[in-house]
């Protein structure tokens, strides 16, 4: 009896524990969908960070005198979603006044998978950032900015 508790214990630990490594991140329910607790992913995401971005947009992301914070949950040109920051690494963005330097697209130097792969770390980065205090929570200030009457 002993061993069916503690077989079915470990089971249901190994459930939670797989439901939570499996967990995505999405924006809303048509954003693309990101594995930010796949470690295997965001660990080849921070590689290409740190070869391809991080010259310029400092070490996780933090930003730098010559580009933005991209893992404070604030992105400037296309917008906040997953698909809209894969968008912005695979055409790059313009030169726009005093926002700085053009970044160049990455779509002939990263496949699909690379670039998803950098978006995760992005994502999981952000995701720690908030978590340890280091950030505030961009999200929570606006969870109920538009109400709407019934």
């Amino acid at each position: 009896m002993k061993k069916i508790s503690i077989f079915t214990l470990v089971l249901g630990l190994l459930t939670v524990v797989s439901g939570v490594s499996a967990q995505p991140h999405k924006m809303h329910p048509l954003d693309l969908e990101v594995p930010i607790s796949d470690n295997q992913v965001v660990t080849q995401g921070a590689e290409i960070f740190s070869e391809k971005c991080s010259a310029c947009h400092g070490g996780q992301g933090v930003g730098t005198g010559r580009a933005p914070c991209v893992s404070c949950g604030k992105f400037m040109f296309r917008g906040n979603t997953n698909s809209e920051i894969y968008e912005t690494i695979y055409s790059g963005t313009p030169r726009t006044g005093s926002r700085g330097g053009k970044m160049g697209a990455f779509s002939s130097m990263l496949n699909k998978s690379e670039i998803i792969s950098l978006v995760t770390y992005l994502r999981a980065t952000e995701r720690s950032r908030i978590a340890s205090g280091e950030i505030e929570d961009p999200y929570a200030k606006n969870q109920d900015a538009m109400v709407f009457p019934d």
